[in-house]
């Protein structure tokens, strides 16, 4: 190579962007400087460039044969920390079906250390920013950028044009990588820092209950380590309603196992009107699952998922009707078969006919007068579903109880044997009221003295007619997280005319 034998040979590179940020490449005559390995320049990477008033803040960071025959000549490079490289140093992707969250991927170039002698950094150096720091900075935080940049929050406090620099808080630090530049100029002096911004929001999926054919939403919600953890207290687009989950992730030192938590399931509730022209509302409540999933050493994910959609209507005119929607899942109708007992007639349950004799006395016959016959068939029947986060009480109120199964009150037919040496009457298993069997043999009986006989049969039990709905049957399952109870209403058969 043709140079000079009396001064440096200077070459400027352009590295990045900034046109500021250069590499100085000078041809040195190691004959002019080395007759011996102790006359060897001793300069060391990190070296502050001879010319500083030309050259200031540039450091030695490579030097390499110029020439492969005699090695008489080396190139000596020189480089200076990079500044202002969130203007230059990112990429950015859209959430896609591989990629969940927005994110942006900055770049560094960073010193392995800091400028004093020792490493150490000189006064007002940055961790992170400065020189490379493995705690700097801190995963979670926001994204530095500038008025530059064509994502997140867009232009900065300032007007465009500004110089300012600010942080994005919709991008924070999800993770980061420290790899070697693979760059000889750099190796020596830098390391590659590779930052992951993501625009952390909730991930949303709706499905659809393959039960009960309702939408039911799935929210994820992204947490770090020591954050604290919150629960959705209700969905409200675009932002909804939280609460702190309590207590947070715990781990058994026992068994180093997560512990159960209390809050892993509940419910939520939403109110909408009913009517646009009055304030009347109706609220649905949904059982909502949670679990607490730890993704990495440093992220927890929250994922909840609506489990079932129940209902209340307010706009309910009587209590008992407001409460048979409180908790209601599903309402629908059936057919199956039922059976129905005989009803005697209220006002002549039975007749009794007499037949004299020809030779004196009487014969009298009595039978049944049935309002009603049995029935055994097809039968009108509401199933009503209801969903609780605990099990329901015992069976204790006859009628509905939100929090307890229905003591249910079934016909219970009885039968009416009535027998003397004058009259029998026996009657199969009916609905009635109080029935008084009397029969007298009278003061002319050719075979009997005069005798009275009376029997009173007392009202069936719960019912002495059909009823006009009759609930046979409330029971309870385990189901998703809490408990699905059924109540079966049957209806009296309809008598056409």
């Amino acid at each position: 190579m043709a140079t000079s034998s009396n001064r440096r040979q200077r070459v400027i590179q352009f590295t990045t962007p900034k046109v500021s940020d250069l590499v100085v490449v000078e041809v040195i005559d190691a004959s002019k400087t080395i007759s011996s390995a102790d006359s060897a320049d001793d300069s060391t990477y990190g070296s502050s460039h001879p010319d500083s008033s030309r050259f200031p803040s540039f450091k030695l960071a490579h030097i390499k044969n110029a020439d492969d025959q005699q090695g008489q000549f080396q190139y000596w490079y020189y480089v200076k920390d990079r500044a202002e490289q969130d203007k230059y140093n990112w990429e950015f992707q859209a959430a896609s079906a591989s990629m969940r969250y927005d994110s942006v991927v900055r770049t560094y170039i960073l010193p392995r250390y800091g400028s004093d002698p020792d490493g150490a950094p000189a006064t007002g150096q940055v961790a992170g920013t400065d020189y490379f720091e493995e705690a700097a900075p801190v995963l979670n935080t926001a994204m530095p950028t500038t008025i530059h940049d064509p994502f997140g929050q867009g232009v900065g406090p300032t007007a465009v044009g500004s110089t300012s620099d600010y942080t994005d808080s919709n991008y924070i630090l999800f993770e980061k990588k420290q790899v070697r530049s693979g760059d000889e100029l750099l190796d020596s002096l830098y390391v590659i820092e590779q930052r992951v911004y993501v625009k952390k929001v909730p991930i949303r999926r709706i499905d659809i209950d393959a039960e009960f054919s309702v939408p039911l939403r799935t929210k994820e919600t992204l947490y770090y380590s020591g954050q604290t953890l919150q629960k959705t207290v209700r969905f409200k687009e675009p932002t909804d309603e939280v609460s702190n989950l309590s207590p947070s992730v715990t781990v058994d030192q026992a068994t180093k196992k997560g512990k159960d938590q209390a809050d892993m399931w509940g419910t939520f509730r939403e109110s909408y009107p009913t009517d646009a022209t009055t304030t009347t509302t109706a609220d649905t409540y949904f059982g909502i699952y949670r679990e607490v999933r730890q993704l990495s050493n440093n992220w927890f994910a929250v994922a909840e998922r609506e489990i079932i959609k129940t209902s209340r209507d307010d706009a309910q005119t009587t209590n008992e009707t407001t409460q048979l929607n409180e908790g209601l899942v599903e309402t629908y109708f059936i057919t199956r078969d039922f059976s129905w007992p005989a009803v005697l007639n209220a006002t002549t349950p039975v007749y009794a006919n007499t037949w004299s004799r020809r030779n004196g006395g009487a014969e009298t016959i009595v039978y049944p007068n049935f309002l009603r016959d049995a029935y055994s068939g097809p039968t009108k029947m509401k199933v009503e579903k209801f969903w609780n986060t605990s099990a329901f009480g015992g069976p204790q109120y006859p009628t509905f109880s939100a929090t307890n199964l229905q003591l249910l009150h079934p016909m219970l037919p009885e039968t009416i044997k009535f027998q003397t040496p004058i009259v029998a009457v026996g009657i199969k298993p009916t609905l009635h009221g109080d029935v008084v069997m009397s029969v007298t043999a009278g003061s002319n009986h050719p075979v009997y003295e005069f005798e009275n006989a009376t029997v009173t049969y007392s009202a069936t039990h719960n019912h002495t007619d059909w009823p006009t709905s009759l609930v046979i049957s409330d029971s309870q399952k385990p189901f998703r997280g809490g408990y699905l109870r059924e109540r079966i209403t049957a209806y009296k058969p309809h008598q056409s005319s």
